[in-house]
C-alpha cells in the first residue's frame, strides 16, 4: 500500500478513534479523512503548485498536509514565527502561489487563506495536479539561503512501508504517539505518518517545551510511544519525577535528530525499567530515517558508541566512502530544489546521497562517530568536537554539554569553548581536570562555561549559535 492507502485503511477500520490531539482540539479519523479528502478537491480547483503550510501544531495543520498529499500538490510546512524575509525566499524557491495559514499573514504575492477560505473555489475547474513530490522541507544553506529538500510521493511511501514494519515499532496497535518536533522538521515525518499509517492517536504539546516543562509532562503522560530528540530526553532526565510510576503508560522511545549517548540510555533503563529504546538514524535528504536498532542493555554495557541501525533492516541502501556514510535507493531524495551541488550524485541510475557523517559499519550495525564539518583544525591537530562532548557528557553530574569552535577574522580557530549543563558542584577547573585524563591538552577547551539548562531550537536540539548569548 502506498501512504494515501495506509492512512485511508486506517480511517476505515478506526473511523471513530482519535487522529490527532493537541490541546483541546481533537479530530477523528473520520474527520481527518472526510474534511481532507473534501479540500484535496478544492485544492485542485486552486491551482497545481506547492503549498505553503504555515503555523504550529494544530488539527487544520494535520488536515492540510493530507489534502495536499491526496490533491497531488506539494506541500511545503513553515513553522508560526519564521521570519518574513525567510519565508518570502521559500515562496520564491518552490513558486508557490497559494500560502495556508490559521493566523493574518501578509508576504509577498501569494494568495493567504484559512484552509475554510478555500471554500471559495468550489465553483471553479479543476487544475492539472499529478506532482510527484510529496513535500519539500527547509533546512538552513551555508550560503545563507535555505535549501529545499522535495521529497518524492515514492520517497515517502518507501519510509512509510518501512517504519509500519520495523520490527521494534510493529507490536504496538491503537496506541498514543506523542510528536515533539515541529511539521516544518523532518523528524515529525516519523511520528506524523507512522502514527496515521497505523491507526494511532498522535499528540502533540501544543506550548513551547522549554517554558512549560510541567505543561509539557502533563501531555507525555498521555502516551504509549514518544519520538523525541536525545537533548529532550536529557532535559527531561533532570527532573526526577521522569520515572516510570509517573509515566506508566510509556512503553517506548524513539531517538532521531542527534546522537543518542550511552549515559543518557543507563539513565532512561534505571528510571524506566522496562522501556524499549530505538535508536533512528537519517537526514532530511533521505526521508527522516532509513535505519533503527533498538539499543538493549548489553549495548549500553560493551559499547561506548551505540549504533545508529541494522544494515539488514534498512530502508535503502547504506555504504561507507572514505569514512562517509552514503545513502542510496528508494529513500534518497533527487537532489536539492533548483540546484545541482550538494552531496546527491546518481550511480547506475539511482538517487544517492553523501550524508557528511562520519562512520563504519561493525557486526551488521551502523555507526555514526561524528560530522565531517564538525572536525576542526586547531593548532595545527585535526579535531572532532564530539568526541570532547563526549568525554564531559560521561561526566558524573553533567546532565548535557555543547562544545564549539570560535574563529577569528581570518577564519582561523582561535579557541575551544565549552557550555555544560550540570546538577552538581563542578567547577570549570573540576572539567578541565577530569578531561585531561582521557583527551590530549590541545582538545580541552579555555572556555568552560556552566549554564542553567543548553538553549533549545523549535526542532528540540541544541541552539548552537544562541550559546553565545548565554
Amino acid at each position: 500500500m502506498d501512504t494515501i492507502q495506509r492512512i485511508r485503511h486506517s480511517a476505515e477500520q478506526f473511523p471513530e478513534r482519535t487522529a490527532y490531539k493537541v490541546q483541546d482540539s481533537i479530530v477523528s479519523y473520520r474527520q481527518l479523512w472526510d474534511k481532507a479528502q473534501r479540500y484535496a478537491l478544492l485544492l485542485r480547483k486552486q491551482g497545481n503548485s506547492p503549498v505553503i503550510v504555515y503555523g504550529h501544531k494544530s488539527t487544520d495543520i494535520v488536515i492540510t498536509i493530507l489534502a495536499c498529499l491526496i490533491a497531488k500538490r506539494p506541500y511545503v510546512p513553515i513553522e508560526e514565527g519564521t521570519p518574513l524575509l525567510r519565508i518570502e525566499k521559500i515562496i520564491g524557491q518552490t513558486e508557490a502561489t497559494l500560502l495556508i495559514t490559521e493566523k493574518p499573514l501578509t508576504t509577498g504575492d501569494i494568495l493567504c487563506l484559512r484552509l475554510s477560505d478555500l471554500e471559495r473555489f468550489s465553483d471553479a475547474t479543476e487544475f492539472n495536479c499529478e506532482s510527484s513530490i510529496a513535500y519539500i522541507i527547509f533546512t538552513s544553506g551555508s550560503t545563507g539561503e535555505p535549501k529545499g529538500v522535495p521529497i518524492s510521493r515514492s520517497n515517502l511511501d518507501n519510509f512509510t512501508g518501512w517504519i509500519s514494519e520495523l520490527t521494534t515499532l510493529k507490536e504496538y496497535g491503537g496506541i498514543t504517539v506523542f510528536n515533539q518536533a515541529s511539521f516544518s522538521f523532518d523528524l515529525s515525518v516519523a511520528d506524523l505518518y507512522y502514527s496515521l499509517c497505523n491507526g494511532h492517536t498522535l499528540l502533540s504539546f501544543g506550548g513551547n517545551i522549554t517554558e512549560d516543562f510541567n505543561g509539557f509532562f502533563n501531555v507525555l503522560k498521555e502516551a504509549d510511544v514518544a519520538v523525541m530528540t536525545p537533548s529532550l530526553a536529557r532535559m527531561s532526565l533532570v527532573d526526577a519525577s521522569f520515572e516510570h510510576t509517573e509515566f506508566p503508560k510509556l512503553k517506548c522511545i524513539y531517538f532521531c535528530g542527534e546522537r543518542l549517548e550511552v549515559k543518557t540510555v543507563r539513565k532512561l533503563f534505571k528510571a524506566f525499567p522496562d522501556i524499549k529504546i530505538i535508536n533512528a538514524y537519517g537526514p532530511t535528504e533521505a526521508t527522516s530515517a532509513v535505519s533503527a536498532v533498538e539499543i538493549s542493555e548489553e549495548m549500553v554495557e560493551k559499547e561506548l558508541l551505540l549504533p545508529i541501525g541494522r544494515i539488514d533492516t534498512a530502508a535503502t541502501g547504506i555504504e561507507i566512502l572514505d569514512g562517509e556514510i552514503v545513502l542510496k535507493g528508494k529513500s534518497v531524495f533527487g537532489g536539492y530544489l533548483g540546484r545541482i551541488t550538494g552531496g546527491f550524485f546518481k550511480e547506475s541510475g539511482m538517487n544517492c546521497y553523501r550524508t557528511g557523517d562520519l562512520g563504519y559499519i561493525k557486526a551488521g550495525y551502523l555507526y555514526c562517530t561524528g560530522r565531517a564539518d564538525s572536525q576542526i583544525k586547531f593548532m595545527g591537530y585535526r579535531i572532532e568536537l564530539q568526541e570532547i562532548e563526549h568525554h564531559i557528557n560521561e561526566m558524573v553530574g553533567v546532565s548535557d554539554s555543547a562544545v564549539v569552535a570560535s574563529y577569528d577574522s581570518n577564519g582561523t580557530v582561535k579557541a575551544i569553548k565549552a557550555y555544560v549543563e550540570a546538577d552538581a558542584p563542578l567547577s570549570a577547573e573540576d572539567i578541565k581536570r577530569n578531561l585531561a585524563q582521557r583527551i590530549p591538552h590541545y582538545m580541552i577547551p579555555k572556555v568552560i562555561k556552566k549554564v542553567n539548562s543548553l538553549p533549545l531550537n523549535d526542532n528540540g536540539k541544541v541552539d548552537r549559535k544562541a550559546l553565545e548569548n548565554l
